[in-house]
């Protein structure tokens, strides 16, 4: 019966069976691979075993001392991280926009004449001239003092003028606020090129900083463009 099941199995699968039989008669049994008489390593002498045991322990507390001031220096460093993160990114947007605002506000006030509106609130004064006209007096300094500009004369008068009324406006409010900061930035861009390359290295460095912090950034929470992103994302 069973050189008939034999017979019935595929000769595919006798092959196998038969090259396994083979196989397991050629190779030899694993006492023969184990190492029956291991060479022994010699033992240090008493002074040099001393000597590493001495020098392991040292080791080791070096090792503790220098993992516990990490840990302790680790834990300051993000006790302080964590801290410094409680400072929302709005309040400081908000403070780096009015105070961008107020520098090119007050400049822009010296270039144009027209109706002066007043208003104090709480002892602060928010007097300001409206923009009906530009000044001759600008007019002439932009002809004489920015004529480097690639810009003519007239327009860089006009276009300087208003812009220092408009974009801090929109600083404040913080309405197209990336769109302010950047035409701001490359208004005192083309001034430390074309005219006071030394200004760069003054109080420019710092209002470029500034401004790029609001164009990579943007206005925070307390703005009208955050409003508006978040009813876009409804």
């Amino acid at each position: 019966m069973t050189d008939y099941a034999a017979s019935r199995q595929p000769q595919g699968v006798t092959a196998i069976s038969r090259l396994a039989d083979r196989l397991a008669a050629v190779s030899p049994p694993p006492s023969v691979l184990e190492l029956t008489n291991p060479t022994p390593l010699p033992r240090p002498s008493p002074a040099v075993a001393a000597a590493l045991a001495t020098t392991a322990a040292i080791a080791a507390r070096a090792d503790q001392r220098a993992r516990r001031s990490r840990s302790i220096t680790g834990l300051m460093v993000d006790g302080f991280v964590a801290l410094c993160s409680f400072i929302p990114y709005a309040l400081v947007a908000l403070g780096l926009r009015l105070l961008m605002a107020r520098e090119f506000f007050l400049d822009g006030q010296t270039l144009i004449s027209g109706p002066r509106f007043s208003q104090t609130v709480y002892g602060f004064d928010f007097s300001a001239v409206l923009p009906m006209q530009v000044r001759a007096e600008t007019i002439s300094t932009f002809a004489t003092q920015y004529g480097a500009l690639p810009v003519p004369p007239m327009l860089a008068a006009y276009v300087v003028s208003y812009a220092e009324f408009i974009l801090p406006i929109l600083l404040i409010i913080g309405f197209g606020t990336r769109f302010a900061a950047f035409a701001l930035l490359a208004m005192t861009a083309l001034i430390d090129v074309y005219v006071m390359p030394q200004a760069l290295w003054t109080e420019h460095i710092y209002w470029g900083a500034i401004l790029l912090v609001l164009l990579s950034r943007g206005p925070g929470a307390f703005s009208i463009d955050h409003f508006i992103g978040l009813a876009s994302r409804r």
